[in-house]
């Protein structure tokens, strides 16, 4: 449904943060990164200044002043990392080499419901261009300035040995989440009529070894009795685990129960993992029919938390 999601699993980039000098008027140790759009523009989402993720990039706006050129953006805009020219990225092939792309100019893209300022690249994709309304517009990848290290984010298939760990691990934390939802707002399901069904797991995105750290999309949809064409209503619920040996805990899981057409649902584009004195941090788009957001969360021993989210357009 969320075509973006299948463009994900050539999403990364590993680069040397000492192959290229910081910007001259950019502060030591800082950096920016933006989603790489299949048409060689970078938006521009979150800055690391050194010690915290900022966000200091317009928001997406239907009016628009768009800048002649990258010397014309106002300072506040690039923030702590000075003008950048050059970004640094991996084509969407799995054997890609990481490539510099220069910006020729500052452009306006098409977003939900809005329009965003973004940095129009030398970048060329290798794969077939969706017409320029397309929401969510598919992503090549993540895009850096100055150059640093960029973990890759795995994607499980949702066969494969990890699934049976994963699926054991959700359903306590999903139906506790899924319980939440009762008490706020009631649910046209008997608890024990729902909670005897196993979720079906969509999605299962992976990092690292020692701890693992999962991110899963998963569904538990209703329909009704002697009709199993006949659905209702969906739970919808995504959730962070962490495994160590044979340990798995469940970090946070959330549920939403939606229409049977998920209008609201949010899915997950992983975009790369950034290390940052012993803190680790995911990046990430959200997005749905409707609208897209840039995450960057932290995860911790015992919980993840979202240390900033920049709205990228809806409707």
């Amino acid at each position: 449904m969320i075509t973006s999601r299948w463009f994900a699993t050539w999403w990364f980039l590993v680069l040397l943060a000492a192959t290229v000098p910081v910007a001259a008027d950019g502060r030591p140790g800082a950096f920016a990164v933006g989603a790489l759009r299949r048409d060689g523009i970078v938006v521009p989402f979150a800055t690391f200044d050194g010690k915290r993720w900022i966000d200091t990039w317009p928001s997406p706006s239907r009016e628009l002043t768009v800048p002649v050129n990258t010397r014309a953006v106002p300072s506040r805009w690039w923030g702590a990392t000075g003008p950048l020219d050059v970004w640094y990225a991996r084509g969407p092939a799995p054997d890609a080499a990481v490539q510099p792309l220069r910006v020729v100019q500052p452009d306006w893209v098409d977003v939900p419901c809005a329009r965003q300022i973004g940095l129009r690249t030398d970048y060329v994709t290798s794969l077939d261009l969706p017409p320029p309304a397309t929401q969510p517009y598919p992503k090549d990848g993540l895009a850096i300035s100055p150059p640093h290290a960029v973990e890759p984010i795995a994607i499980l298939p949702a066969e494969g040995s990890e699934v049976g760990w994963i699926t054991r691990a959700l359903i306590e934390p999903f139906n506790a989440a899924e319980r939440k939802v009762e008490q706020r707002f009631g649910h046209p399901v008997a608890r024990r009529r729902r909670e005897g069904v196993v979720p079906t797991i969509e999605a299962i995105y992976a990092h690292g070894d020692a701890p693992r750290v999962y991110y899963v999309e998963a569904v538990r949809p209703y329909r009704e009795i002697g009709r199993p064409d006949a659905c209702f209503a969906v739970a919808f619920g995504t959730g962070w685990f962490a495994r160590e040996g044979d340990e798995m805990r469940s970090l946070l899981t959330v549920v939403d129960l939606l229409g049977c057409d998920r209008a609201g649902a949010s899915y997950m584009l992983p975009l790369g993992v950034v290390r940052e004195n012993s803190r680790l941090f995911w990046l990430a788009q959200f997005s749905g029919w409707d609208h897209e957001r840039f995450l960057v969360a932290e995860i911790k021993a015992k919980a993840v938390e979202a240390v900033l989210s920049v709205w990228g357009g809806g409707c």
